[in-house]
């Protein structure tokens, strides 16, 4: 029996300032592993969310495979797929984007066709909006995407991806309550003033800056927002709490800010020491606001998505 591996990071998005702009890969992981047989498809699952998603065929991963193979006039054959993740559901870590690209690459397996980073883009754009969720997990490290249209081809996106400085973790602090997208777009006011748009594109512009010239003294600054962040942490308990904690980076050394992931719920803080002791003041001030919380340090994945085959045991 041929087995492959497939590994897609989590990845963290908007970044403060850089709403719907970039995102950054994370070392959580949803692995795929495909058995292919002759026919039939079945799903089995572990780890995150495992007992909420479907075994199916409507499991988003199957579905992504099979709608490509559709829209190419490829019929992919069975398989059994052994699906374990890390990424927690509705937490704003991505894991959709990550299940996504694990559809695209269950087809290539299948397939046997290799489509283009610009194919497999146009494609998964089919399924979710969220350029800055799917780069990241596709190609890891610090990535910038803009999505674009092709005369005759559709929707894709034009990415840069950037190395990530080793020294910057990662602290997530994941609340026990969901904040799903969808309903998180819907807080957010239609129109901005030019005042924030302008406040928003030089802390965008700002963050990109720091990194190439290692300022991270910056970092607070180039976290601040007036396009998200204000209007959705209002609808999770302490996510304000703790999104304050941007404003008093001298008070915890190491820390060199805050934001929200995604849409929420989860906050991240990026930090170069004292790891634990952030962990512990972010969750206490979700503690205090009645939310119960977990944290979890990790470093940037900056490989991205692993597709390899599955050596036989013996």
């Amino acid at each position: 029996m041929i087995k492959t591996e497939i590994t897609i990071p989590a990845s963290t998005s908007n970044l403060g300032a850089s709403f719907d702009t970039c995102g950054l890969a994370l070392a959580l992981y949803l692995r795929v592993t495909v058995e292919e047989r002759a026919s039939g498809f079945e799903v089995a699952l572990s780890g995150e969310g495992a007992d909420r998603m479907p075994r199916d065929e409507s499991n988003l991963i199957l579905r992504v495979a099979r709608s490509v193979g559709d829209l190419r006039g490829n019929k992919i054959d069975g398989a059994r797929l052994l699906v374990n993740s890390q990424v927690p559901l509705a937490r704003g870590l991505g894991s959709s984007s990550a299940a996504i690209i694990a559809g695209l690459s269950v087809y290539e397996i299948l397939s046997g066709e290799r489509l283009t980073d610009e194919e497999l883009f146009s494609y998964a754009l089919r399924f979710e909006d969220h350029g800055d969720n799917l780069a990241p997990s596709l190609l890891g490290g610090l990535v910038v995407a803009c999505v674009v249209e092709r005369t005759g081809q559709g929707r894709s996106l034009v990415t840069v991806k950037r190395a990530w400085p080793e020294e910057v973790r990662i602290v997530l602090c994941i609340p026990e309550f969901e904040m799903g997208t969808t309903q998180m777009r819907g807080v957010l006011p239609r129109e901005v003033t030019l005042t924030d748009a302008v406040f928003n594109i030089q802390r965008a512009a700002l963050l990109q800056a720091l990194i190439s010239e290692r300022r991270f003294d910056l970092f607070s600054e180039a976290l601040r927002d007036r396009l998200h962040q204000p209007h959705r942490v209002p609808h999770g308990s302490g996510l304000g709490d703790v999104l304050r904690m941007n404003d008093q980076t001298r008070d915890h050394p190491g820390l060199l800010g805050v934001a929200v992931s995604g849409a929420g719920s989860t906050m991240i803080a990026f930090a170069t020491e004292n790891f634990s002791q952030i962990a512990a003041e972010m969750s206490q001030r979700l503690a205090a606001a009645g939310a119960r919380s977990r944290t979890i340090e990790v470093d940037v994945d900056n490989r991205g998505r692993v597709v390899g085959s599955v050596t036989p045991e013996g």
